[in-house]
Order: structure tokens, then sequence, then C-alpha cells
């Protein structure tokens, strides 16, 4: 990885990763979002244990339980900005979180369902 350290992909409960790591497609297209965007892309969460999907109210098959998603931020684009080029990327799935400000990024099929999955909350 060219911009991010595994550290910021670890579980905000447990300071874990899964057994197997992060999904590397989901590592790569991370990067070639960064360098898309021109600006640092932050973070807020990657891998969550199941303990902790579950306090957060995740959903059981949960992307980020299994090392595929990460909700991230940047403080120089809007929700929808960084949402718009991460589907130049080729996400999977792309969530917009308006009301948290954060953009939900996933490789649920190692991207080769680019876009297939979008919402908005």
């Amino acid at each position: 990885m060219k911009y991010f350290s595994m550290n910021e992909f670890t579980c905000n409960c447990c300071d874990e990763l899964p057994e197997s790591g992060m999904n590397p497609v989901l590592l790569e297209k991370l990067d070639r979002l960064r360098e898309l965007c021109g600006f640092p892309i932050l973070v807020s969460s990657g891998y969550r244990c199941p303990i902790h999907n579950q306090e957060v109210g995740g959903v059981k098959n949960s992307q980020h339980v299994q090392g595929c998603a990460a909700d991230i931020y940047c403080y120089y684009l809007s929700v929808d900005d960084l949402a718009d080029l991460a589907a130049e990327v080729g996400f999977d799935g792309i969530g917009r979180y308006y009301d948290r400000e954060f953009v939900h990024v996933d490789c649920r099929s190692n991207g080769l369902e680019p876009n297939c999955y979008q919402w908005t909350e």
C-alpha cells in the first residue's frame, strides 16, 4: 500500500485484523482512489470483529467483518464527490452516509462487480 498502513484498518474495539488479512483488492482500490482524488483519505472503520460489528448495529454478513470494507472520508471532498470517485475506481459496494459524512466502500466480489451495490443513508 502506498497511502495507507495496516493499523488504519484494525478493529476499533480489539485492535485486531481478520485472520486472512484485509482484502488486497480493497487495499489496491483505496490506493487508486487516493491517487485519483489527490487528497488524504481517512479510514474511520475498516475491519470489525463480530462483537464490535454487533455493537455498532452492523448487519450479520457485514463486509467489514470479512475484511472487505472500509468507511472513509476526506476533509476536502463532499460525500458525493468521494463516492463518485469511488465509482470511477470500481468498488463493488458504495454507500453514501450524509448524516455522518462518510462513504462506505467494499470489494465484496473482489472488484468483479463494479458499482453493483450502491445505497444512500
